[in-house]
């Protein structure tokens, strides 16, 4: 039905996402592999966002054609204002303007005509108002997602600080462990844009008072310290934690000791990388200190 079809574009939009950040990282010299990989994630792309397109009408009462549907949608403030791009350590400032170029078929670049795209009035003459509530619920509970995989790496991030670099006893078990923190903040880095544009997608929706719970994302949210490691520790938790650490993400502030055993996600890199993902296990107990607040950039 329409959730499911709405959910397809959500979807959609975070691989977009996740392939625009891949492809801003592969540099000026990127490889004939890279580039090989690029056209085929850009193919698979398109595949999807044909098929997206196709079952519009069902839901939107007009066909969208796939040449022209940016005349359909609002192009104003789709892409969030906040650069998270320098929590990457592999982040290239200059990219392969080839790779770039406007000529070049560049399906990350297709904004979709979901609801939250096509505008107020428009909805309203086309009488999409239960699509417009059905996109705001979906996009809450995107938000808490993205929420909690961010609180979750950034506590992965503070424990390995605490129990990997900072006693380190050689440069290669410290390599290792500045290895693993960087593609924490990749898996960080990918979930900041995610909810970003979940954010700008619910400002633009009516009805609601999200946006009093969901906040902007700024960078300096993302940097971890010790309080992240143990947020309870006494004069912590509102002191030193921002926004997102105090609300109640899909009940996980409530019982759920989420720093005992959790797992990074699969993440893949197009960039040669030789580890694709890390699959690690906290399952042991912090023994954290109770004193100031230490930071971990």
């Amino acid at each position: 039905g329409a959730a499911t079809w709405l959910t397809t574009g959500l979807t959609i939009e975070e691989s977009q996402i996740s392939l625009s950040r891949d492809v801003k990282r592969l540099g000026r010299h990127p490889t004939d592999i890279q580039l090989l990989t690029v056209a085929r994630l850009r193919d698979k792309l398109q595949t999807r966002i044909t098929s997206f397109l196709e079952m519009a009408p069902t839901y939107l009462g007009f066909a969208v054609d796939g040449n022209e549907q940016d005349s359909l949608v609002d192009t104003v403030h789709n892409s969030p204002d906040e650069d998270y791009s320098d929590l990457d350590d592999d982040h290239n400032p200059d990219p392969d303007p080839e790779t770039h170029h406007a000529s070049i078929f560049q399906p990350e670049l297709t904004i979709l005509p979901l609801p939250s795209n096509l505008s107020i009035v428009r909805c309203n003459e086309l009488g999409l108002t239960d699509l417009m509530k059905e996109e705001t619920a979906l996009h809450e509970g995107q938000a808490n997602d993205a929420l909690h995989a961010i609180r979750v790496h950034l506590g992965d991030k503070a424990v390995i600080f605490w129990n990997t670099i900072w006693s380190a006893k050689s440069q290669a078990s410290s390599t290792r462990a500045w290895t693993q923190v960087r593609l924490v903040e990749m898996v960080v880095n990918l979930n900041a844009r995610i909810y970003s544009k979940c954010w700008l997608q619910l400002a633009k929706l009516p009805d609601h008072d999200l946006l009093k719970k969901y906040l902007p994302l700024k960078k300096e949210h993302l940097k971890a310290n010790t309080a992240v490691a143990d947020p309870n520790a006494h004069g912590q938790r509102d002191a030193t934690l921002a926004w997102f650490w105090s609300i109640n993400v899909q009940g996980d502030t409530s019982g759920n000791d989420w720093m005992t055993e959790c797992e990074y996600p699969a993440y893949p890199l197009i960039l040669g990388d030789p580890v694709s993902h890390i699959a690690t296990s906290l399952s042991s107990q912090l023994a954290l200190d109770k004193g100031p607040v230490r930071s971990l950039e």
